[in-house]
């Protein structure tokens, strides 16, 4: 009686073995990338609701001090998701040989999440230095979890590492691209309410109805570039497209960035450049970008796109957007005619 009774016991306590180990082994499969880098499956817990991403510190002035054998050792982290050398296969994130300078998407035997192919860019310095410093706020709704590097330095360190990762490794910044770095970063954390002091004080009556089309009036706040940009010098107007730089490249086939590649916008429809994933509210303008529409989005693009995630604050002298605009008119193969 006394085996009976220890044998009935002995099949209890397996059984109950065996159904804890299921559950584990089931949330291994379907559940357990979540702490990893690429997660698949259901979170544990509801995510905590996304702060407002901090500014980012730009590195592209460390880079080329940044101590590529200390990046290497940062790298250690990754390396659970990811791997370097050329050839090696994908792991739960991809293969990161050819990243830097290489499109967001940049493996093709990788299946990326809708965040990563959404994203429609270029892997500048600066888009991988955003991106590693705070995933989710680069590129929100991404599977992948792993939190950001905090330290300006490290990341520096880890993206020289990257650099030499490729066939071709690009070219460090420039002193003129590591300037539009920093006044970018500048821009991005000066405070919303500094970006359009004069939003406040618009009466109730210039509120836009909704579905409504952008406004056709002369920017609130500030004089109306347009009846300058014929006598405007286009030279002084490339000194003020240097801080667009950061997020932004002119030149006729350049890359995306940040922000599209902004040759031939001068005439050219809202959402120009067919392979870059505007947001919605430059989606849903669906006007044409004449010497008005652009005078009145670069005096305030918060205002004149509600919603738009461009930080750009804006650039408040006359002058100085009739400058950029004169110059911006040249950067395509057939430039609009000058204002009357």
């Amino acid at each position: 009686m006394s085996l009976e009774a220890n044998k009935i016991a002995a099949a209890i306590l397996v059984g109950g073995m065996l159904t804890l180990s299921s559950g584990l082994i089931a949330n291994m499969i379907y559940g357990g990338h979540e702490g990893a880098e690429h997660g698949g499956g259901e979170a544990a817990a509801p995510a905590a609701p996304a702060a407002k991403p901090a500014p980012v510190e730009p590195i592209s002035g460390l880079l080329a001090s940044a101590d590529v054998a200390a990046g290497e050792k940062v790298a250690v982290k990754c390396a659970a998701c990811h791997t370097f050398n050329k050839g090696e296969a994908n792991k739960v994130g991809p293969n990161l040989y050819g990243v830097v300078g290489g499109p967001t998407a940049h493996k093709e035997d990788f299946n990326y999440d809708d965040a990563i192919k959404n994203l429609k860019t270029t892997w500048t310095y600066e888009n991988i230095n955003h991106f590693i410093a705070n995933p989710k706020g680069f590129a929100p709704g991404t599977k992948m979890t792993f939190p950001g590097l905090p330290k300006a330095q490290d990341r520096a360190d880890v993206i020289a590492f990257l650099r030499t990762k490729s066939d071709n490794p690009v070219p460090l910044p420039t002193p003129d691209e590591i300037k539009a770095a920093e006044d970018a970063a500048k821009q991005a954390a000066a405070p919303a309410e500094e970006a359009a002091p004069a939003a406040a004080a618009q009466p109730e009556a210039a509120a836009q109805p909704e579905g409504a089309a952008a406004p056709a009036a002369a920017p609130a706040g500030g004089e109306d570039a347009v009846k300058l940009i014929a006598a405007a010098d286009p030279a002084a107007g490339a000194k003020v497209a240097a801080k667009c730089k950061a997020c932004h490249d002119f030149t006729k086939g350049g890359p995306n960035k940040v922000g599209p590649n902004l040759w031939g916008v001068v005439g050219g429809p809202s959402a120009h450049k067919e392979d870059f994933n505007y947001d919605d509210a430059i989606k849903n303008l669906k006007i044409t970008w004449d010497f008005a529409h652009l005078d009145q989005f670069i005096t305030n693009p918060k205002k004149f796109a509600p919603g738009t995630k461009m930080s750009f604050p804006g650039i408040a002298k006359a002058q100085d957007r009739a400058s950029l605009l004169r110059w911006l008119r040249d950067q395509s193969d057939s430039p609009v005619p000058l204002p009357q």
